[in-house]
């Protein structure tokens, strides 16, 4: 994760797509991230103008294929009740999605070396559990737009760049994004999610930091603020089952 965004490029981002400014463009992302995840793996990935470089570029766009046929046959199915659409959800994050090594990073490897034993599996808990509690359910909310496969850049020896567009419908202007990811010992994960450049992980570490120092550098601090977080995505998931189960 190399990517570094400084004030000027986020508001240039914000600009091209029609924001007033980077705070407006956060809370975007914010939303926006879930939407392509789920978008990705709801309508599967379609392939224009492949470019392979290499055998490993060739692998990690397969892999992205894999995870979105995966996640069709596991998590829309609208009987799912809302535990066992967590646990499906759980396995799949675990299989393509490399979260625990992305919770350490966006924390800060001062942070992450200072905090304790019991710190640690807390937060890495939290941050597990948001993410389920925050996305699990919306699998089911986005339709119409199309994720296409564009091409794939080797980064490093292990490392390359799958290049993707999200067509939106009513909108002229496509979005472009690119999934980060990671071989180790044979096994793939994404590592990194950027929409029009803009990196998601980087754009986590930077708001885990303002709040680390607006708690004084105290990773409890932190963790409070992911529980409330936290608590707010489960109300608010239970308010889209109960919504859910009135339409049946």
């Amino acid at each position: 994760m190399l990517f570094c965004f400084h004030r000027f490029e986020v508001d240039m981002v914000s600009a091209r797509l029609g924001f007033q400014d980077g705070r407006e463009l956060t809370m975007f992302v914010r939303r926006l991230t879930a939407a392509v995840f789920v978008v990705s793996v709801l309508l599967g990935v379609s392939s224009s103008s492949l470019v392979w470089a290499d055998n490993s570029a060739e692998t990690a766009e397969t892999f992205i294929v894999k995870f979105a046929d995966q996640a069709i046959s596991q998590l829309t199915d609208a009987s799912l009740e809302v535990d066992e659409q967590e646990r499906r959800f759980k396995e799949i994050i675990h299989e393509y999605i490399a979260f625990k090594s992305i919770a350490r990073w966006v924390l800060g490897g001062r942070h992450w070396r200072a905090a304790s034993e019991e710190q640690r599996e807390k937060y890495l808990s939290l941050f597990e559990e948001l993410m389920v509690a925050t996305y699990a359910h919306r699998f089911q909310n986005y339709a119409g737009e199309k994720l296409v496969v564009t091409g794939t850049r080797t980064i490093d020896a292990k490392q390359s760049l799958v290049q993707t567009t999200l067509m939106r419908p009513n909108t002229e202007k496509p979005l472009r994004v690119d999934w980060r990811v990671r071989e180790t010992k044979g096994i793939y994960r994404v590592i990194d999610i950027m929409i029009e450049g803009l990196s998601m992980a980087q754009s986590q570490r930077s708001e885990f930091s303002s709040l680390m120092r607006s708690n004084g550098g105290n990773i409890d601090g932190l963790m409070s603020e992911l529980e409330m977080r936290l608590n707010n995505a489960r109300a608010e998931r239970s308010k889209t089952a109960i919504a859910n189960a009135r339409k049946s």
